[in-house]
């Protein structure tokens, strides 16, 4: 069976805003949500001098929220994009969204603490963590935490953020004045004894010189978390943005994004329900993140961006037993004007056709989210 592109849509778009980082989630009701991280794009108000600012704007900004729209099941606006209340402290970044079998929704991400230039400056002196500096910044930005929030009316109404715990293996000093969770960006799951299983990434743990995977465990439907003691790591590789699959059947697969890789995605393995992983294996697969949806027949539809020539997003369509670089890929776009492009996220709809979330620049820069609808013929 092959992939069928049925066609191609923005989702949202608006050239006051930079839109990114995107997760969508078919609910029981049919409802179909669209999260996403949002923050102003001041390029607008230079006109037609925009055009020529490709790529003047970043991943950080003080005012970045979590925003939402919703579809009807044929995909028809129902909800227009609105905000979801921000963290009082810190600008929301990511936005990671899944559905217990009980029906919370949880929408989970971390957070940028910005500060003046000028605390950014004392900090430094004082030795403290470096802030991220850049002029296109307008301020400075220190990497705060984690969090989670739920909802149990399919994202009507949403808990305030709660941060998520410190990792004990953090090094020393490291930024004691703030939570420093691990970060998050991926899929969890919920294992078969209704507990969840969070994977998360950390380039801050003792004896580790690169970022490392991290987990979060819940055994009450995502109310409260706490730090589970795996760990998984490689000496001379980064691990980050891991998502997790119950796939293949019996076993658990972390999907990592890497560093000092050229771009290979690395898996590792768990057949005791994510207590312990295999070693992490890299395969002859390029591109980041990672978003694996297992399919009721137990095939795995494995999408990513790809942030080299000819940009875009691409996908793979796994059978039991396949090795994943064997999946023949399928280019679903290839006309990004931007390597910043990317990090898509898959749903199945009510109707058996697969949609496809992710974030990409059009003509003049502006980034928004486009969804790609698929068959599996």
């Amino acid at each position: 069976m092959a992939i069928r592109i049925i066609e191609h849509r923005t989702l949202y778009r608006d050239d006051h805003f930079y839109s990114a980082f995107p997760a969508v989630l078919a609910l029981p009701s049919g409802d179909v949500l669209l999260a996403f991280r949002r923050a102003p794009d001041h390029r607008w108000l230079l006109g037609d001098a925009a055009d020529k600012e490709l790529n003047a704007v970043d991943h950080v900004h003080f005012r970045s929220h979590i925003a939402m729209v919703r579809f009807d099941e044929g995909l028809a606006v129902k909800r227009e994009a609105y905000s979801l209340p921000s963290h009082p402290e810190a600008g929301d970044q990511d936005a990671n969204l899944f559905l217990t079998s009980s029906g919370r929704l949880i929408q989970y991400g971390f957070l940028w603490y910005p500060v003046t230039y000028e605390i950014a400056e004392k900090l430094k002196e004082m030795g403290r963590a470096g802030p991220l500096m850049a002029d296109r910044y307008g301020a400075g930005y220190i990497y705060w935490a984690s969090y989670s929030r739920f909802s149990t009316d399919e994202g009507h109404s949403w808990s305030d953020h709660k941060l998520m715990p410190r990792d004990p293996l953090i090094k020393a000093g490291r930024d004691a004045f703030s939570p420093y969770s691990s970060a998050l960006r991926g899929r969890m799951v919920e294992r078969s004894d209704g507990s969840l299983l969070m994977p998360a990434y950390n380039g801050s743990l003792s004896g580790h010189d690169l970022p490392a995977v991290r987990f979060f465990q819940s055994y009450d439907g995502g109310i409260n978390w706490e730090v589970k003691d795996t760990l998984i790591s490689l000496p001379e590789i980064s691990l980050a943005e891991p998502a997790l699959a119950q796939w293949p059947a019996g076993a658990l697969t972390v999907f990592n994004r890497t560093g000092h890789n050229d771009d290979h995605l690395i898996t590792a393995t768990s057949l005791d329900d994510g207590e312990t992983f295999s070693a992490p294996e890299s395969v002859g697969i390029k591109g980041h993140p990672f978003d694996p949806l297992v399919l009721p027949d137990g095939r795995l539809f494995l999408v990513y961006g790809y942030r080299h020539e000819p940009m875009g997003v691409r996908a793979r369509l796994v059978e039991p037993g396949q090795r994943l670089e064997d999946a023949e890929e399928l280019v679903l776009r290839a006309d990004s004007a931007s390597k910043d492009v990317g990090y898509p996220s898959a749903t199945l709809l009510s109707g058996g056709q697969i949609l496809i979330a992710y974030y990409i620049a059009d003509e003049r820069g502006v980034r928004g989210i486009d969804g790609t609808l698929v068959a599996i013929d």
